[in-house]
């Protein structure tokens, strides 16, 4: 089983080009931008920002993994193999969930590599870091499988965790910076789990204990109730 499943993720050659390729082009495309701007940070500082809102958007793109999965296991034919098999039908989840998360981390490690070592991007508290980013990642295949059994079909699914992606950029300002306001303040924190992970990230970067654990705080909530959420749904789909 466990070669069966990260088989089948690795020889997914076109989502890897889509999750690692196009990041790694639009990064180099904004911080190549970002140096022609009057009064910019300097290079390292701004491709470490860029760098991280990036990863954080394809992390979520990467939920694809998870939901594509499950729906080839559960929601087509194949199910009936499945459940003939003497396992039970939840460690097809996890091994899905499980292998989802590794490929979908290992490709976060790449792209901030590609900051670290291109730009010269410098990384304090690398090990806080790394870890929010695997909390980051653990939310978004989470949030696939509760997806998939709401949705019934990956391609609904993508459409769901697509607007999610862009409404959750653009209210947190990551896109284009909003006005300043109570509200856009409250938005750059609270208003999405991409916004979590990132006050986390910056959290330990800029040594600020309070945003480290208000950040994961926000996340590890949010990670239970959607674990526990997507596993009462996934009852009445594995039975």
């Amino acid at each position: 089983m466990v070669r069966f499943y990260l088989l089948r993720l690795l020889k997914d050659t076109i989502g890897h080009v889509i999750l690692i390729g196009l990041p790694l082009v639009l990064i180099t495309l904004m911080v190549s931008i970002n140096r022609n701007v009057p009064e910019a940070p300097p290079v390292e500082v701004a491709a470490l920002y860029i760098g991280l809102i990036y990863i954080l958007m394809f992390q979520g793109f990467g939920a694809a993994y998870t939901f594509e999965g499950l729906e080839h296991d559960f929601f087509s034919p194949f199910k009936n193999r499945l459940l003939m098999s003497p396992l039970h039908p939840m460690r097809f989840v996890y091994a899905n969930l499980l292998f989802s998360i590794l490929v979908s981390y290992a490709q976060s490690l790449v792209l901030l590599g590609y900051v670290w070592l291109v730009f010269g991007a410098q990384i304090p508290n690398l090990v806080g870091v790394l870890a929010v980013l695997l909390l980051g990642v653990v939310f978004a295949q989470l949030f696939a499988a509760w997806l998939i059994f709401v949705f019934k079909k990956a391609a609904r699914a993508q459409l769901a965790i697509t607007l999610y992606i862009i409404g959750a950029m653009i209210l947190a300002g990551f896109f284009v910076p909003l006005p300043e306001s109570a509200f856009t303040r409250w938005a750059r924190i609270y208003s999405s789990p991409l916004t979590w992970v990132h006050h986390a990230l910056y959290g330990f970067i800029e040594h600020r204990p309070e945003d480290v654990f208000l950040g994961v705080g926000l996340l590890s909530v949010g990670i239970v109730v959607v674990a526990l959420w997507a596993a009462r749904l996934s009852k009445s789909v594995l039975s």
